[in-house]
């Protein structure tokens, strides 16, 4: 059997395993002119789409964002994860203010790390956990064992490859993404805290067997519709009681009256509407309160013994 045969099929068994249709190779959500501007180039087998600073000057560090597509981008075509915020970074007037380099990998399954597994299934339903991730986890029937081929490793290795290709501010590298991005975010920085010097994840999780503690240190920016069902807003609104708690580094936008949708807000986000209810809370004053996504986003650095 053919090796991409034998991942699709892993993808398959994996969906199905939880609860959810695949998507596979949907086709891109941006108009072609986006995708002409990024380069499509493959590493070890996954595919991935790579955008260089305009007027990229190999004397100079860039900062560089690691791009998590959702589900509807999961394929082999590379081309159906460039999703609608991917465009953001294609804006000659954004390139300009925010050189850097980004980097969207396709994955053929989850956003999870080689060799990670779940608890057993017996121990995961008696279990207080709440009760948004009690339905889910009844829902979708999570098996124990390794439940994934490591996409989210193949991506670290591939962020390694270019940091090492290309002159990169290892102190400023950033992951986010939506829905399952959003999930392979907080994934991210709970397996790697080291490795990112902040996080935008939007529609996502953590499985509530995974300590949050691991990442209080990692400047954090989420967002989640106040109407999600696809995505339980509350799967974002824990972990911010449980960073709190910790006294970490998160700032929580919550979209009232929007659905699965968040990332038309998050990926352009310029500052709070009290009027619709878009308020960001914060987990602790070690938060940085500035109201533009970006700008926040390229201040965050690496600092002292946060750096691997």
């Amino acid at each position: 059997m053919k090796k991409t045969s034998l991942v699709i099929i892993l993808a398959l068994w994996f969906a199905a395993a939880h609860g959810q249709a695949p998507a596979i190779n949907r086709g891109a959500a941006v108009p072609q002119e986006v995708i002409d501007t990024y380069e499509a180039r493959d590493f070890n087998g996954m595919p991935y789409r790579f955008l260089l600073p305009v007027d990229y000057d190999s004397a100079k560090r860039y900062p560089l964002i690691l791009n998590l597509h959702g589900r509807a981008g999961v394929g082999n075509d590379n081309k159906s994860h460039l999703r609608n915020w991917t465009a953001i970074f294609t804006g000659e007037e954004w390139r300009k203010k925010y050189p850097c380099v980004v980097v969207a990998p396709q994955s053929m399954d989850t956003w999870s790390v080689t060799g990670e597994e779940t608890p057993e299934l017996t121990e995961a339903r008696t279990r207080k956990y709440s009760e948004a991730w009690r339905l889910r986890i009844e829902q979708r029937d999570y098996s124990a064992g390794t439940v994934s081929e490591g996409s989210l490793t193949k991506a670290f290795q591939l962020v390694d490859k270019i940091a090492t290709d290309y002159n990169i501010d290892k102190d400023r590298i950033y992951v986010l993404g939506h829905s399952m991005g959003g999930f392979g975010s907080w994934n991210a920085i709970w397996d790697s805290p080291k490795k990112f010097a902040a996080a935008v994840p939007s529609a996502g999780g953590l499985l509530p067997w995974k300590d949050c503690a691991n990442f209080t240190d990692v400047p954090i920016w989420a967002f989640h519709g106040g109407n999600d069902t696809t995505v339980p807003t509350d799967f974002t609104r824990e972990i911010f009681t449980r960073i709190k708690e910790l006294g970490g580094n998160m700032k929580y936008t919550e979209l009232e009256g929007v659905a699965h949708n968040a990332s038309q807000y998050a990926f352009d986000y310029d500052g709070d509407d009290e009027a619709k209810g878009h308020i960001t809370k914060y987990s602790s004053n070690k938060c940085d309160k500035t109201p533009n996504v970006w700008n926040w986003l390229f201040e965050q650095k690496l600092k002292g013994e946060n750096r691997p």
